[in-house]
């Protein structure tokens, strides 16, 4: 069950019929593969907090992962800023677009980056719907899990591994010191060279900056925090917590 904070100071498809499988397994297969800079105007938008240009990305995404992650980052920066209107409309389109996809069962690295993705969309949802918190977050659980088991050292799968571990109360498993053993390993990963999909690597270091102040080390969170500043100088996040420590 993932809680995202409120705060500045603390950030935090029904199944398709088989007369039309067929018809999504060639919409999928027709998208351009995912370029790196397909992604990035929407992580700028996020580490902005700019609502209306996630929302803008979100309306001329080129294929079904684009538009989930700008939705997943609209939810995230609706949670910062305490809108909850946009909050869950945008992770409910984020899961069903996901879902969408992964029943057209694309190639090993869109379904692993997928199940990434949808672990900790659902995660959140888990946090933003208490009576529903247990169903979501066996959700998150079984795709996080999923993906593991076809990429276990995919940087953007050991980051949804650490969130998941700091954010989800230790009451339904979560573990802030397996927190910071899988930010560890993911920006071990991210210093691979990354051609696709490659959003997170600074978000890794604020994560492991957490993780490292809840132990204790509060100069290794700040030298995070200032990694994480200085490859993403937008980074707002990165920036208040620096300013908050």
């Amino acid at each position: 069950m993932m809680n995202f904070p409120h705060n500045n100071s603390q950030l935090q498809m029904p199944a398709m019929r088989k007369v039309l499988r067929p018809l999504l397994m060639l919409a999928v297969l027709s998208q351009p593969a995912l370029a790196a800079t397909d992604l990035t105007a929407i992580d700028v938008a996020a580490q902005r907090l700019d609502l209306a240009a996630l929302q803008q990305q979100s309306a001329i995404a080129q294929d079904d992962y684009q538009f989930a992650y700008a939705q997943y980052r609209l939810a995230v920066t609706a949670s910062v800023r305490g809108d909850e209107t946009l909050l869950k409309p945008a992770l409910q389109a984020a899961a069903e677009r996901l879902e969408q996809l992964l029943k057209a069962e694309p190639d090993t690295d869109l379904t692993t980056e997928a199940l990434a993705l949808l672990a900790l969309t659902r995660g959140m949802q888990a946090g933003y719907y208490p009576i529903k918190g247990a169903y979501y977050g066996k959700l998150s659980g079984d795709a996080l899990a999923k993906s593991k088991e076809m990429q276990a050292d995919n940087p953007r799968v050991l980051l949804a591994a650490a969130i998941l571990a700091y954010q989800t109360p230790s009451l339904f498993g979560g573990d802030k010191k397996q927190a910071l053993v899988q930010a560890e390993a993911a920006v071990q990963a991210f210093a691979r060279p990354c051609v696709a999909i490659c959003w997170g690597k600074a978000e890794a270091y604020v994560w492991r900056g957490l993780a490292k102040k809840e132990a204790g080390d509060s100069a290794g969170a700040k030298a995070d925090w200032t990694e994480a500043l200085r490859q993403q100088p937008d980074y707002g996040w990165a920036r208040q917590l620096l300013q908050g420590s």
